[in-house]
């Protein structure tokens, strides 16, 4: 359903290291990688699509590790040194989640029409609106003082849940991240269960979900490919 394969921008070729099988780059890099960035060029149509490896490491660092890992490392930590993992009950800007979780018929759409493009790059747009939303919020400069400690924890509910939308719809392309984002959650990343956000509920300490993609590797792997 979808066209052929380039990298960096020409034919693949064994003497530039670009011929690449599967085996090899499993070798050296976590396949959701390369998911993420194909899902992220793919259109519904049969356009050829491009594998730039400078573009890889920058999309997948940004997009994956910077905005959607960094979302839970930024609230997960307050969350479990303040209030030992109890999320509030509420949260800080239900109107905002309210958007998040409508967001999902058209990216569902999106998947439905195999057009994972614009399902990837909606997602992202939402990643971002969360993060402004932690940075508008600044909850490292509520914590030091204790009369505003309480929404420390409302400002991190939410963005604990803003990040649980996020994962549920990019759980498709990323089934080992969302596995580890379910596990630290504690909930389920289900598409239906949206509707109920996470309200004085329990989560698991935080551990990093996704590392950076090394280009260190991706030299490695290029030179064993040649």
């Amino acid at each position: 359903v979808h066209g052929f394969l380039t990298v960096n921008g020409q034919k693949m070729s064994k003497s530039r290291g670009t011929f690449i099988a599967a085996s090899t780059y499993l070798k050296h890099l976590d396949p959701e990688y390369l998911r993420y960035y194909y899902a992220f060029k793919l259109g519904s149509g049969l356009d050829d699509i491009d594998l730039n490896l400078d573009d890889f490491v920058a999309r997948v660092n940004a997009d994956l590790v910077g905005k959607v890992v960094n979302l839970a490392s930024r609230c997960a930590g307050f969350i479990s040194q303040r209030f030992d993992g109890q999320l509030a009950a509420t949260l800080d800007a239900p109107a905002l989640y309210r958007e998040f979780v409508a967001a999902g018929g058209s990216i569902g759409a999106a998947f439905d029409q195999r057009d994972y493009g614009r399902a990837m790059r909606e997602t992202m747009q939402l990643a971002d609106a969360a993060n402004r939303y932690i940075d508008d919020q600044k909850p490292w400069v509520l914590a030091r003082d204790p009369a505003t400690l309480p929404r420390v924890q409302l400002v991190c509910t939410q963005g604990l849940n803003l990040f649980r939308v996020l994962m549920t719809y990019l759980a498709p392309v990323l089934p080992a991240m969302a596995a580890k984002a379910a596990g630290f959650l504690r909930s389920e990343l289900d598409w239906a269960a949206l509707t109920h956000p996470l309200g004085a509920h329990t989560i698991d300490t935080f551990s990093p979900l996704m590392s950076r993609v090394d280009p260190e590797r991706i030299a490695a792997m290029v030179a064993a490919s040649k």
